[in-house]
């Protein structure tokens, strides 16, 4: 719209002057002055080309405000030499309404119209009342749509800048969403680094611990060859495990046994390996659980034994493992040497459980006192 617009303004130009010339040609005995002049202005508006580049290039509306002074003075000589410019007008005002504030172009409106009124009064128009109310009403009718189509031009730069504010808008998103979607990544890596410092805590490192006490005991054994053969079992157990820590795939022990049948082998081991008398009690229904539910908590009582292997110097332990409909709970109590939990210094190995049993909604309760042996509960809901 404000395109036409434009060219309509610019066409109409160039038209009434074509017509002004052409009447002069064909009316006055001496028309070169007036067709010389025409062409300068002519000349002076196609100029307006590069005044409004330079308008736009400095951001100075100056340039466009000059060469709007000049094409009226261009004006006023064409309608002293000749009536038929006087419509040209016009066009005038539409140029007047478009470079200048509202105030400056009302006023040079009013102007315009009297010279023009003046100029056909002057050259002996015949009918005065045309004469005097046919620019009047070219004035009032090039001031309303020149409002028109000032409203549209500010419509139209209120619509780009909104354009330019949703598009950095959009930019911005796209940024926004780039970084959450690295700091998901950089969460992803620490979870799974969390993940995998816990099982090496509980799988690899216990299983290298017993190796070490295991070999220990050979020492110190008259015929090593069972404390060999309980070595090769753990390290062969450990290489199991370590290509499953790597795969993050089921825990060996749980590819073709049930939790309460590995558990049942840890307290096996147990005995064998330090002769820590244990026992597994399950009580309640061993509905299926998830997976992710029954490495949790054989990853926990793995910890929980290598705790009691390494440092809790007991005689027996007892493992109970708990089905109810609400929740599984893993309970592991030996008659060590215990430790007070509060003077205690942070250990891996219990932060470890809490972070298995809380990724799935679970807590881990530890009791324990010096001389009073530990008990360990860790409990998980049964999802609905």
């Amino acid at each position: 719209m404000l395109r036409v617009m434009a060219l309509g303004a610019h066409a109409l130009f160039v038209l009434m002057l074509a017509v002004g010339v052409a009447r002069v040609l064909v009316g006055d005995s001496n028309p070169v002055p007036a067709v010389t002049l025409a062409a300068l202005v002519l000349g002076w508006y196609l100029a307006g080309i590069w005044f409004a580049r330079r308008s736009a290039a400095t951001g100075r509306p100056g340039w466009g405000v000059l060469w709007l002074g000049v094409l009226v003075l261009g004006w006023l000589g064409l309608s002293v030499l000749s009536a038929n410019f006087v419509w040209m007008a016009f066009p005038l005002f539409f140029l007047c309404f478009h470079l200048l504030p509202i105030a400056a172009a009302l006023a040079s409106t009013v102007a315009v119209t009297a010279v023009a009124i003046a100029a056909t009064l002057w050259h002996g128009g015949t009918n005065t009342v045309a004469s005097i109310l046919g620019p009047i009403f070219g004035a009032g009718a090039a001031a309303g749509m020149s409002v028109v189509y000032q409203q549209l031009v500010r419509d139209a730069r209120q619509r780009r800048r909104l354009y330019d504010e949703l598009t950095r808008s959009h930019h911005e998103l796209l940024s926004a969403q780039d970084e959450l979607a690295a700091l998901q990544r950089e969460a992803g890596a620490v979870t799974e680094r969390a993940r995998l410092a816990r099982d090496i805590h509980d799988t690899l490192a216990q299983g290298f611990s017993s190796i070490v006490l295991l070999a220990r005991a050979g020492q110190r054994a008259p015929d090593p060859s069972g404390v060999l053969a309980q070595i090769a079992e753990t390290a062969q157990d450990n290489l199991a495990e370590a290509r499953r820590v790597v795969g993050a795939l089921t825990p060996s022990a749980l590819e073709d046994a049930s939790l309460a049948s590995a558990l049942g082998r840890l307290v096996t081991q147990l005995r064998e390996h330090t002769g820590i008398s244990g026992e597994l009690v399950v009580d309640g229904d061993t509905g299926a659980l998830p997976m992710e539910y029954d490495v949790t908590l054989l990853r926990v009582a793995q910890s929980a034994l290598a705790n009691v292997r390494l440092h809790a110097d007991a005689g027996h332990c007892r493992l109970t493992l708990t089905y109810t409909p609400e929740e599984v709970r893993l309970d592991v109590v030996d008659d060590g040497v215990g430790f007070d939990p509060v003077d205690s210094p942070p250990s891996f190995g219990l932060q470890a459980m809490r972070d298995r049993l809380h990724s799935l909604g679970g807590t881990l309760v530890v009791e324990s006192a010096p001389g009073d042996g530990t008990a360990l509960a860790a409990t998980l809901p049964v999802p609905s």
